[in-house]
């Protein structure tokens, strides 16, 4: 617009001076080395009109080419991005029929025009590890961490993928390579509840249950089974690899809340009668006997070798006046009195505990005391309701 109005502005001013310069044309001398160029004025300034006439033709004509040029460029661009867009879509559909060899080639051949190049190397990498291309997996890996954008999508697919061929060493390598913001995620702790259990690293994975937990990754029930499970590991490494001292140091350096857990003392406790220590035991167990009428701990205390076992016996009787016809605290009761050869006391206790809850447990002991007091009749009867 700015040209056209230039020209026309010229345009005018020609016409305004044209009748005064016909008759005064004037003299323009142009001279470069031995040329000379001669001519009036009013054709010098016809001259340059036809110039910029030509200089805005060309930069017209200039433009017209770039911008063909331009969009034959936009629309080839265009179309292989239309073209990567539909081989992901076909390479995704055969990843989920199992087609890992088709999906591969598509995703693979799209990756350098695809919107998330990232996406596609990850997915070839996926499909050459199920194919069992170890070499082609890690490459298409660390195509994709060249990016610079998708490191943590790397590196948790790459920890996904060693963890499906059972190398957990290399996986856990690759998670702790994440910043730690990503591996509070649940994708991440979703595979170190795989890894950490198989690495026998039970102190680690009793840290994350709880928030596995919480994301949902496990219920009430897991949790429960799978720290007593670790726990238990945890402590009979202890105890066959250190021995008791390492295992009253660990339980001394817990919290006080994680002490008051019948779970957690129950399996410490055995990790202790395990290593031979029974007094060290009996230390540990003996306060939450009185402040817990768990049936955990009962069972425990039923399964200490005390060289003196009295101490615990008149614990056990005091609990039963406050506790009552509490069947796990009788049984533990009558088994050391079936111990310490106290058979009638022992026969005592086993009856108001049958009275209370009839048990195969509680008809084995009655058996045993009525071996024991000479009474074959009675102890067989009394064998057949346990196994009934």
């Amino acid at each position: 617009m700015i040209k056209v109005l230039i020209l026309l502005c010229l345009l005018a001013l020609g016409l305004a001076l044209g009748p005064q310069l016909a008759g005064n044309k004037g003299y323009v001398l142009i001279a470069f080395n031995d040329y000379t160029i001669e001519m009036s004025v009013t054709s010098a300034i016809f001259f340059l009109f036809i110039l910029f006439c030509a200089l805005v033709f060309s930069l017209w004509l200039l433009r017209i080419i770039w911008l063909s040029i331009t969009r034959s460029g936009n629309w080839w661009g265009r179309q292989r991005r239309r073209s990567a867009q539909s081989h992901t879509q076909q390479g995704l559909m055969a990843m989920m029929k199992g087609d890992y060899q088709h999906a591969e080639k598509l995703v693979s051949k799209a990756a350098q025009h695809s919107e998330l190049p990232a996406l596609n190397y990850l997915t070839a990498a996926e499909a050459a590890a199920n194919q069992g291309q170890q070499s082609k997996r890690d490459a298409y890996l660390e195509k994709a961490s060249q990016l610079g954008d998708s490191d943590e999508a790397v590196l948790l697919t790459q920890a996904r993928l060693q963890l499906q061929q059972g190398d957990h060493q290399a996986a856990l390598g690759s998670l702790q390579q994440l910043p730690q913001s990503t591996i509070d995620n649940a994708s991440a702790k979703r595979l170190l509840l795989q890894i950490y259990p198989e690495l026998a690293m039970w102190q680690q994975y009793l840290d994350i249950l709880p928030s596995a937990h919480k994301l949902h990754l496990i219920d009430s029930e897991q949790l429960n089974a799978e720290r007593k499970r670790s726990y238990q590991a945890l402590f009979d490494a202890l105890a066959t690899h250190d021995g008791a001292d390492k295992v009253a140091d660990y339980w001394n350096r817990m919290p006080r809340k994680q002490k008051k857990d019948a779970l957690i003392a129950a399996t410490a406790t055995r990790a202790l009668i395990k290593a031979g220590d029974s007094s060290g035991a009996y230390q540990l167990i003996g306060s939450l006997l009185t402040s817990s009428a768990d049936s955990l701990l009962f069972e425990v205390a039923s399964e200490l070798e005390l060289e003196d076992p009295y101490p615990l016996i008149q614990q056990l009787a005091k609990l039963e006046k406050r506790c009552g016809d509490y069947p796990p605290l009788l049984l533990t009761l009558a088994k050391l009195y079936l111990e310490q050869q106290q058979l009638s006391e022992a026969e005592n206790v086993l009856s108001r505990c049958l009275e209370a809850e009839p048990s195969a447990k509680a008809y084995q002991l009655m058996a045993e005391v009525k071996h024991q007091q000479a009474d074959p009749e009675q102890a067989v009867e009394f064998y057949r309701k346990a196994l009934a």
